[in-house]
């Protein structure tokens, strides 16, 4: 199921010029006499990033584009999406968003953080709001940009808040940290320093190891990492299932630790990676911000998996093993309260960026299951900051998330 699902966002989204995905149920048609709200998504869709970043922007689009008119209708507006493919190909990032503004879109989901740095001041020169994943500690006081979960920074100090709190050993842990050769580690490791320097006798650093884009052959890295008790990894899809993998062939008996980019992205292929050896599994920990599948009490999570039944009951096990719905469902969220608030100041014959933008603003929401109320201030854009340590259960073959919750207070700005 996994390679039809890569072989369909390969097929559908390869190009410049894409069209709603044939997969979502409700994309791709309609007509009607409502005014039409078009989203613009600049994402990764057949690159490193595709195996999560596909199944994400489904459920978000679906989200509006199918439950919602089913449940709760947008009043008075309809929903259209169009893509670009940046294939995680940097070079691809200004020209695709102005593919999109060319294709006239009223605002913008750009998931990857170092694509919306790339774009810098052009959302406030044309007036197009963007909702993205994760946040820019550089850019926490735009006011075109709201972001759902805080900027890598804040994931790197939890890590190593953790690490403090989980360490039971003699002496200090040994913590290294494995990269990309892309800003987003950098980002990550400014994080997990800024824990280095405020607790300077608490860790024995080992070292900040990095591979270019799709490295898979990690002899070296894992040689100069496998004395850790820890090992943070920023990498995503391949690079990581082959370093876990390598690490563990190479005898790591240490713990591996990611943010939102790692494991619950990209958790089926590490194991199948590590097919055959399951029991190896062990101290397997991430860092977010979401509730779990395993909470059933939780609205969303009660939301999620009944989406999942009625759309994708043959893909339920795969995608309840994954993050990409919790998060893709989060983001359909704060789309929905920006279009609400949009068609209720200006009429829904009247909104456009700038309505979207001031209803983002002024959003001020609960969700529970998370630990921050969403709203942003001049200083941060960022709508979920407090973030828990989820563990893989072997025996459970399952997630987990633990009762702490970290307030990242070296990386957060004050309110």
């Amino acid at each position: 199921m996994k390679q039809k699902r890569l072989v369909l966002a390969i097929a559908v989204f390869l190009g410049v010029l894409l069209v709603a995905l044939p997969a979502l149920p409700g994309c791709g048609g309609g007509g009607g006499g409502e005014p039409v709200i078009k989203i613009g998504v600049l994402a990764d869709f057949t690159g490193t990033a595709a195996f999560a970043m596909q199944p994400t922007m489904q459920a978000m689009e679906d989200y509006l584009r199918v439950v919602l008119p089913e449940k709760d209708p947008l009043p008075g507006v309809r929903v259209e999406f169009t893509h670009f493919n940046t294939e995680l190909d940097y070079s691809k990032t200004i020209p695709g968003y102005l593919a999109l503004k060319g294709r006239g879109v009223d605002m913008m989901v750009i998931p990857n953080a170092q694509d919306r740095e790339l774009i810098g001041d052009r959302l406030a020169q044309d007036k197009i709001p963007v909702l993205s994943s994760q946040g820019l500690a550089s850019m926490l006081d735009s006011e075109w940009s709201v972001c759902s979960v805080s900027p890598v920074q804040s994931q790197g100090e939890v890590e190593m808040r953790f690490i403090m709190d989980n360490w039971d050993g003699e002496g200090s842990p040994k913590v290294g940290h494995l990269g990309f050769s892309l800003e987003s580690s950098d980002y990550h490791q400014e994080g997990i320093q800024s824990v280095l320097d405020e607790y300077p006798d608490q860790f024995t650093w080992v070292g900040f190891e990095r591979g270019t884009i799709g490295k898979v052959t990690w002899a070296s890295e894992v040689g100069r990492l496998k004395d850790c008790d820890y090992i943070i990894m920023s990498v995503a899809g391949p690079m990581l299932s082959s370093f876990v993998s390598q690490a563990r062939a190479a005898g790591y008996t240490g713990a591996f630790i990611t943010g939102m980019e790692g494991f619950p992205g990209f958790w089926d292929l590490v194991t199948d990676a590590m097919k055959g050896s399951p029991e190896q599994l062990y101290d397997c920990y991430y860092v977010a911000w979401w509730p779990w599948w395993n909470e059933e009490d939780v609205p969303l999570i009660q939301d999620c998996k009944e989406y999942v039944d009625t759309y994708h009951a043959d893909e339920a096990d795969e995608l309840m093993r994954s993050s990409s719905v919790i998060s893709g469902w989060s983001l359909g969220l704060v789309l929905e309260a920006a279009i609400r608030g949009a068609v209720e100041a200006v009429g829904a014959e009247n909104v456009d960026g700038v309505a979207l933008k001031n209803a983002i603003r002024e959003m001020d929401m609960e969700v529970e299951g998370y630990a921050d109320r969403w709203h942003v201030t001049e200083t941060n854009n960022c709508l979920s900051w407090s973030q828990r340590v989820f563990e893989w259960n072997i025996s459970e073959n399952a997630w987990f998330p633990q009762d702490t919750v970290y307030v990242p207070e070296l990386t957060k700005p004050a309110e």
